[in-house]
């Protein structure tokens, strides 16, 4: 009997659980299978076309490239293919801030595009200090100039000379500009061509950092260059009303002179002195040369060794292309260039560049003929004059000079003495 009455209740059980489905499907809402079926096949159609239609947050492309040599901002950007019309409106809008027209050759420029191929912005590095940026704005474009941010560290340079003051910084890692800089300093009591071994330099200067890379030279605070039977001192100090800076012995005399030793920015080589009976190389007989003849390579920088007025510029015979500048009593010529750079009646500085080094006339190769006359015509021997400084510090200021005198001899005369044997450069601090 039980096994009858287990089969009656599992029975009992099924017949209930049918009615309990069927009461669920009778309530459920009903649902028209066609809809059903054209929902299926629209609604991802449609997510799909939402998803493509949603705008690009930020459709620019960024191009970065170099400014090649002998190329204009112009031939760069039609590589990008930007419309004449286009540069010509980016040039002249930004020319109030910054003249696009002279660009660098190797300095960095950051394209931002539209896609249509219009500008956002233009970056250019206009030097290791300066940048540009130029932004579309509207219809126009709005130029501003900005500075680096650097990290700006002091630091001790020993020199020792063994062949030139080039070499002697040179080998010790630093770059050339710094040689420039004491070439600025000592041009006018230091004779760079009568350097002797073991004459040494002691430097203290700034030195730019940014990101971790040095970028270029600061200030040289201080100088000590140290010969057989004499040391040279240059300290720079600002004018505490005005603000200019120059440089002063420890006496606080100027070291500044109305005429550079020599027309270069650095220490030429003599390839013939002045002299009164020379034997002339092209017309094969002696003759006066009444002057210092300096070799050095074609398309050398030639500057003007004091402020003045340009009296000639142009050919000359024998000297071929050639630049007279008046200062004063006294007037200088450069003679056998390549190129001349000034302009009859032009006003130019003491260091401005007049022409190019060069061989035109009679000359056998590049070289340059420096003269100096006087007032009456005479020529001077330019290795033997000496000229007298300009300002030194004024009385009322001698106070604040020597304090910051003795601040830079301090830190000086704290670098090792024995860093000549085994280190050329040490930090201060």
């Amino acid at each position: 009997m039980r096994p009858i009455k287990s089969r009656f209740g599992l029975g009992l059980l099924a017949v209930f659980s049918v009615l309990a489905i069927l009461a669920v499907l009778t309530l459920w809402p009903r649902v028209d299978l066609k809809e059903f079926r054209a929902f299926s096949s629209t609604a991802p159609k449609q997510v799909s076309e939402s998803v493509n239609q949603l705008p690009d947050p930020d459709p620019v492309t960024v191009r970065r490239t170099g400014i090649p040599r002998g190329a204009t901002l112009a031939t760069v950007l039609r590589d990008f293919d930007v419309s004449g019309s286009e540069i010509y409106r980016l040039v002249e809008d930004t020319r109030p801030v910054y003249n696009l027209d002279r660009v660098r050759p190797g300095n960095r420029l950051v394209l931002e595009l539209e896609i249509d191929g219009s500008f956002r912005s233009v970056r250019y590095d206009i030097d290791e200090e300066e940048y540009l940026v130029v932004r579309q704005e509207r219809d126009r474009y709005v130029a501003t100039r900005h500075k680096y941010d650097f990290q700006l560290e002091e630091e001790r340079v020993f020199g020792e000379i063994r062949t030139n003051l080039s070499h002697a910084l040179v080998s010790q890692g630093e770059q050339y500009g710094l040689v420039i800089k004491v070439l600025d300093i000592l041009g006018w009591d230091l004779d760079f061509t009568q350097l002797q071994p073991q004459d040494s330099i002691t430097l203290l200067v700034e030195k730019k950092y940014r990101a971790g890379r040095f970028v270029k030279y600061g200030d040289v605070l201080a100088v000590r260059f140290d010969q057989m039977d004499r040391s040279l001192f240059g300290f720079l100090f600002p004018d505490p009303v005005t603000g200019k800076e120059d440089y002063f012995d420890e006496e606080g005399n100027s070291l500044r002179k109305a005429f550079l030793r020599v027309p270069f920015k650095f220490d030429p080589r003599i390839t013939s002195g002045f002299s009164y009976s020379r034997y002339h190389p092209v017309l094969k007989r002696r003759r006066p040369h009444l002057g210092v003849d300096y070799g050095a390579p074609t398309g050398t920088e030639v500057l003007s060794v004091a402020s003045g007025t340009i009296s000639f510029a142009g050919r000359n015979g024998g000297y071929g292309k050639m630049v007279r500048v008046q200062h004063g009593q006294y007037s200088t010529s450069y003679a056998h260039l390549s190129r001349i750079q000034v302009r009859r009646g032009q006003r130019v500085e003491q260091g401005d560049v007049i022409g190019r080094v060069g061989s035109t006339g009679l000359s056998t190769g590049p070289h340059l003929d420096y003269r100096i006359q006087d007032r009456s015509g005479r020529y001077l021997n330019p290795a033997k004059l000496r000229f007298p400084p300009e300002k030194p510090v004024a009385p009322q200021h001698l106070d604040a000079f020597r304090a910051v005198r003795s601040g830079l001899i301090q830190r000086l005369s704290s670098f090792p003495a024995y860093a000549k044997y085994f280190t050329r450069k040490a930090k201060s601090g």
